[in-house]
């Protein structure tokens, strides 16, 4: 019986080809406008968030706005899921540079020597090896390339005397950082000296800011919730909640995408519901035919359905390589202005939006359908 009714369903649908052609054509630009919305919204949070992840240790948190001691670094190493605490000093300074006309101002940071693979591991340098010592030292990209030229002015080896106040120091240096890999750590014109050196140099005691390493990045929350507890004026930076806000952010937006678009995917459906109602007028005799050789109220209500179904499928269908040409451009465009870059397709985001556009669409038949499967045997058949 199911295959009757489909054949029977595809035969009315064929015999009426023009509104179903129109309806089909209805259902692709919904399903399209639906679908390239929310995957838009879902490219966006990708590449945001790839970005905080290759930027960002995830398990780190950054906590300044104190003068930290000792004691501290090992109050915040006792809170439960403390991986790590890495004591920072900072301030600034300035180098002399080959080929540069006046003095570059930097950070000069001090990092015990203990902790130093932690806060950089190989990754995290363009050159040379995380060493430091006396007289040892890592400095950032803009300090070893020019940034106007792209030309090397220091390199594995090279000196650097660094000066702050009437005090200077002359550095060799171990390695040269990549930009952009370590948070707020400055990556572009700091420079990385031993705490002992850093001490030797300011005379200060006490640290600018600590990182904290989580065991685990699900201990973030509860970590940052501790060291709020006991140091209620510091300000905590912590990656791992920033993505929990960015992903919040672009659900909603994504949300707002969908709730747009989906405004073509109701006037398909109000479409849907004119077609089938119409449709049901003029086959009421039909309708009456059907019944009197077997049918049952509900098997009139499911043909009318499968109608329905048949075209929000081809739809569907028909609006996937549509999307897919459309995405195309997009990347095109995109990578036209902003350099490599693509529409994510993720099948989860196609399948709820197909999902999405086949429901309306067969909420928008369901009265018509209702009402067809209602018609009385002889008030059909005496139809006109």
């Amino acid at each position: 019986m199911f295959f009757e009714i489909l054949s029977l369903a595809w035969r009315a649908l064929w015999e009426r080809r023009g509104r179903t052609v129109g309806a089909i054509i209805g259902v692709v630009i919904a399903f399209t406008a639906l679908s390239f919305a929310l995957l838009l919204g879902h490219t966006f949070r990708y590449y945001v968030t790839q970005f905080f992840t290759s930027t960002f240790q995830l398990n780190a948190l950054y906590v300044v706005g104190v003068e930290f001691t000792n004691t501290d670094v090992f109050a915040i190493s006792t809170i439960s899921g403390v991986d790590l605490v890495v004591p920072l000093a900072a301030t600034q300074a300035s180098v002399v540079l080959p080929g540069a006309p006046q003095r570059t101002v930097v950070t000069l940071y001090g990092v015990p020597s203990y902790v130093l693979h932690k806060v950089f591991p190989q990754s995290a340098l363009r050159e040379g090896a995380s060493v430091l010592g006396p007289n040892l030292a890592l400095v950032g990209y803009y300090i070893a390339y020019d940034s106007s030229t792209g030309l090397q002015r220091l390199g594995v080896g090279s000196p650097v005397v660094v000066t702050l106040g009437d005090k200077s120091a002359s550095f060799v240096v171990m390695g040269v950082l990549a930009l952009g890999n370590m948070g707020v750590l400055d990556t572009a014109t700091g420079v990385y000296v031993d705490i002992e050196t850093f001490r030797a140099l300011t005379g200060a005691r006490h640290y600018a800011m600590l990182v904290v390493y989580a065991k685990d990045t699900s201990l973030v929350r509860q970590i940052e919730g501790g060291i709020r507890a006991r140091y209620p004026n510091a300000q905590i930076f912590s990656p791992q909640t920033i993505i929990e806000s960015v992903n919040t952010f672009f659900v909603q937006f994504q949300l707002f995408l969908g709730l747009i678009s989906g405004v073509s995917t109701l006037i398909t459906a109000l479409w849907l519901y004119d077609t089938m109602t119409i449709s049901t007028m003029q086959r009421t005799k039909e309708i009456g035919v059907l019944r009197a050789v077997g049918f049952k109220k509900r098997q009139v209500t499911v043909m009318f359905l499968m109608e329905a179904l048949i075209i929000a499928v081809i739809g569907v269908t028909v609006g996937v390589p549509i999307l897919l040409a459309v995405g195309y451009v997009a990347q095109l465009i995109a990578t036209a202005f902003l350099g490599p870059s693509g529409l994510i397709i993720d099948p989860l985001v196609l399948a709820g939006a197909a999902a999405l556009v086949v429901l309306v669409n067969l909420t928008g038949a369901l009265l018509p359908a209702y009402r067809a499967g209602r018609i009385e045997i002889v008030n059909a058949l005496r139809y006109e």
